[in-house]
């Protein structure tokens, strides 16, 4: 699954470099996404009013393995957006191509 937000956050220019960093860098990416997240659900609110209720959030398990590919999938399939630097090479997964069925477009009438 790819959200559009990050699709353009990882082609701008200005973005692209920094987003390949994260690439098998959990903690660096956790520790950047906690800010951004902050800002993002303040944007438009009274800070004032609301509660903190981060207590309740559970700390996420440390990540296991590394980065990887699915099945059928290469560093030929990345869209290299960051001209400083070469995406980092990572294994893929062995088997078949892994099948991802479509979404389904809804129908507007």
């Amino acid at each position: 699954m790819r959200l559009q937000s990050d699709h353009t956050i990882a082609r701008d220019s200005r973005t692209a470099c920094e987003w390949q960093s994260f690439v098998d860098n959990q903690p660096k990416a956790q520790a950047m996404f906690q800010f951004v997240f902050h800002d993002l659900s303040t944007l438009g609110q009274d800070i004032n009013s609301l509660v903190d209720c981060t207590e309740v959030v559970p700390i996420p398990a440390p990540p296991q393995g590394h980065t990887h590919f699915p099945a059928g999938l290469t560093n030929k399939d990345i869209e290299q957006a960051c001209a400083e630097t070469p995406f980092p090479t990572l294994p893929t997964d062995p088997g078949p191509a892994t099948a991802v069925a479509p979404v389904p477009k809804p129908n507007r009438k």
